[in-house]
């Protein structure tokens, strides 16, 4: 029988079990070609036949390079634009853009007076139909202030410094560019005198007269659909929307897809409590309603403007309300089909010919697989699903799925429960919360190789019980129920979670309440620290990692400001969020964690926090992870993964590790 330490290292590495099962499409004129395991295949979408060849055939589409940078810590993924012929692409070339050839390789300059603080940026980068004029960012940091990441173990200590946008500071602000790729002229486009943009390209008119492209700024509102004249930069408002707290900010939040035809465009938003699409004209006058319901759009997959359908990616089951299936609505309105039944997450991959789709999907105890589907959902094949290998009686058991009310007493939420393999009902066990509870993301996943899912199961072994909440302020459900976080986002977090754990508690005697921990990341780790802070006779012991633990403190104010608000108008509410006046409150035992080159909350966070727990004379432990950023990877990773275990079975009365 392996032991506990053994179990939890086996299925910490769970993920390396599960090998395949989603596959990402080649459309060529064979039908769809992918690889899987190593084998070459190509499956005609008619018959369902499939084939193994040699090496892949060209794609009927064209599809650029993203590649990742080694060069610098923080530096963000190079991305690449396809011209429409596939014959050239704009490319990252140092701070500039260039034309990267398809026959050969070549590049050749297109833009020049690209600097570090001040650079050309590929990333959504929009060609006009013939290919003759880019639509590209700058995007302009010289005004933030600047931290530093330190190399404390170089033969000589070395330093880089990032941009840092802090609360009330200056953030990036980005301006756009239309480049005609033979004369390289450029004509900067007018968004407007407001400081602090954001704006983003969305494509052209048919003629390429117009450039169609999103503005917003810092607070996430409003959002505005521009178009602007392609020989003079002059832009005219298409489309603009308010609303008293944010329009929309998180990571699946607001989108505009325009229509192939360019007569109009799809408008995500969350205008009536709910995220759905509206078709509006592009002079901005609404046309229809798209979809509706208790339940939220996503993401808009594709447009079959011809056949009248637009094919979505959305939580379209009320009755499982963070479940991911793909559907599709009629343009006029009158109809919406989930073509996807099997619990989890569904991601669509649509044909260039609009007539088959690649569904990759998983749920919490159904392994990775991809299938095959008509554009009306029939099944027509299984092209892959995942091969898992685990040691014997190590096979993954799924969470069990829960709801509770929330503080408030009306309001359900929906969390798990991991439980090791030995579990024993009339024993008891130690409670451990996996806790993010951020308002950018939802956090309680639903698709087998989730990493937060991995560990908590993983956790579980050493002889807890682990559970994962998302709790109101939180997205992916309604706007009323993500509401709850503007203005105080910590406001109403923890007392959910505390209510969540009696209830869970007074229905499992299994569960030993005097002995509860509590771990997260980013978020999380201001929601640990803040759970022993102001919940101490619930929390008892804490890992807390990468957190920022004074919310005016942490780099990218993006998050924070657009829940919040700016500083000057709710300061009383920045100054709720901070937890050094609770830091009297601490009685647990509080382990903070930080990578040192973290460029998403600095390594200094957890310092300044750190100082204030000393000049109040609490005790606490450190562990600083050297040249780790926000997420921790390999030995470093599981180095973590097992201070973390350690942490929780001394303080919590396991003896495991």
């Amino acid at each position: 029988m392996p032991t506990r330490e053994e179990r939890y290292r086996e299925y910490l590495a769970h993920p390396e079990r599960v090998v395949g099962g989603t596959v990402e499409p080649r459309w060529v004129d064979g039908g769809v070609a992918f690889t899987h395991q190593g084998v070459h295949q190509v499956v005609d979408p008619v018959s369902g036949t499939r084939t193994e060849v040699a090496e892949l055939p060209r794609s009927v589409e064209v599809t650029g390079r993203r590649l990742r940078s080694a060069f610098k810590i923080g530096r963000p993924p190079v991305h690449e634009a396809p011209s429409p012929d596939g014959t050239y692409f704009a490319t990252e070339s140092g701070d500039d853009i260039a034309l990267r050839w398809a026959v050969d390789d070549r590049l050749s300059p297109l833009t020049s007076g690209g600097e570090p603080d001040f650079r050309w940026d590929v990333k959504g980068a929009a060609w006009s139909p013939d290919g003759l004029r880019l639509a590209a960012r700058r995007v302009d940091t010289r005004r933030m202030d600047r931290f530093p990441v330190v190399h404390w173990l170089k033969p000589r200590e070395e330093v880089e410094f990032f941009p840092a946008g802090r609360v009330g500071g200056a953030v990036e602000d980005v301006s756009l560019y239309i480049v005609h790729r033979l004369s390289r002229d450029v004509v900067r486009i007018d968004s407007g005198p407001e400081p602090e943009q954001d704006l983003r390209p969305l494509g052209w008119s048919a003629d390429a007269r117009e450039l169609y492209y999103l503005k917003t700024n810092r607070y996430k509102k409003p959002f505005v659909l521009m178009a602007a004249d392609s020989a003079t930069g002059a832009s005219r408002v298409v489309h603009e929307e308010r609303a008293e707290t944010w329009v929309s900010f998180w990571e699946k939040g607001l989108d505009c897809v325009l229509l192939p035809s360019r007569t109009g465009h799809l408008w995500l938003t969350e205008r009536d409590g709910w995220a759905h699409l509206y078709l509006h004209d592009m002079n901005g006058q609404l046309i229809n309603r798209v979809t509706g319901g208790e339940w939220a759009v996503t993401r808009v997959v594709a447009i079959d403007e011809r056949a009248g359908w637009v094919y979505v990616e959305a939580h379209s089951d009320p009755k499982r309300p963070y479940d991911t299936h793909i559907g599709r609505a009629r343009l006029d309105g009158t109809k919406f089909e989930q073509l996807t039944d099997e619990p989890g997450t569904h991601h669509g991959v649509m044909a260039p010919d609009l007539r088959v789709f690649v569904d990759n999907h998983s749920s919490m105890s159904r392994p990775p697989a991809s299938d095959l589907r008509a554009a009306d959902g029939t099944s027509i094949c299984r092209l892959a699903e995942a091969e898992v290998t685990t040691e014997p009686g190590m096979d993954w058991t799924p969470p069990e799925e829960f709801t509770v009310l929330a503080a408030d007493g009306e309001t359900t939420l929906h969390g798990h429960l991991y439980f090791p393999s030995d579990f024993d009902p009339a024993r008891t066990y130690p409670l451990i919360e996996s806790i993010y509870a951020g308002p950018n993301s939802a956090f309680v996943p639903t698709h087998l190789l989730d990493a937060n899912a991995v560990q908590s199961r993983a956790l579980a072994e050493l002889g807890f019980v682990v559970m994962m909440l998302d709790g109101r302020g939180t997205p992916e459900r309604s706007k009323a129920f993500h509401d709850v976080a503007y203005g105080n986002f910590a406001d109403n977090v923890i007392a959910d979670h505390v209510a969540a754990i009696r209830q869970l508690g007074a229905e499992r005697s299994y569960l030993d309440l005097t002995r509860v921990g509590v771990y997260g990341r980013s978020y999380g780790g201001y929601f640990t620290a803040r759970a022993l802070l102001e919940a101490p006779d619930v929390y008892h012991v804490g890992v807390a990692v990468n957190g920022v633990y004074e919310m005016r403190e942490g780099n990218g104010p993006g998050p924070i400001e657009c829940v919040m608000g700016p500083l000057e108008e709710n300061v009383a509410g920045y100054d709720a969020l901070s937890l050094y006046p609770l830091i009297p409150r601490l009685r647990g035992k509080l382990l903070i964690v930080h990578g040192t080159s973290d460029v998403n909350v600095p390594f200094a966070a957890s310092l300044m926090f750190a100082e204030q727990l000393t000049l109040a004379g609490k005790p606490f432990d450190f562990l600083p992870v050297n040249e780790q950023p926000h997420h921790f990877t390999g030995v470093k990773g599981t180095y973590l993964a097992m201070a973390k275990g350690r942490y929780f079975c001394e303080h919590l009365g396991v003896d495991a590790l």
